[in-house]
């Protein structure tokens, strides 16, 4: 009886030591699709501030973010953004360098997300 109330003990502090740890970083967009509609390859250049949440329980940071297109440009901050805070990326369109026709890109943000690279595609019909 003594051996098994010391194991149920030993059980009991390890569960309860395990729920203290963090779970890690973990980002949410506000869309994962952001769609430009119809551009004319004389249009300006579009801008979109595209907005994303750590839901984690540690600080998150975008390490990179990467285009498919040399139409397409994107800017990050690099510093952390804690958990429940919001951050942003801004992405650039210039549709003078994109091609004709339906437009679909896929970018891919690296950061210290426990879910890993996540995929944002931008989708327009250019002119």
């Amino acid at each position: 009886m003594r051996a098994f109330l010391m194991c149920f003990a030993l059980l009991m502090s390890s569960i309860v030591a395990r729920a203290d740890q963090p779970k890690g970083a973990d980002i949410e967009f506000q869309t994962k699709v952001v769609d430009l509609g119809v551009m004319s390859r004389d249009d300006d250049r579009q801008i979109v501030r595209l907005s994303y949440t750590n839901t984690g329980d540690v600080p998150l940071v975008v390490t990179e973010v990467r285009t498919t297109c040399s139409c397409t440009t994107v800017q990050y901050d690099r510093k952390k953004v804690l958990p429940a805070e919001r951050g942003v990326i801004t992405i650039t369109v210039d549709p003078a360098k994109a091609p004709e026709g339906s437009f679909y890109r896929v970018l891919q943000v690296y950061s210290t997300a426990v879910s890993g690279v996540q995929h944002i595609t931008l989708k327009a019909e250019i002119e």
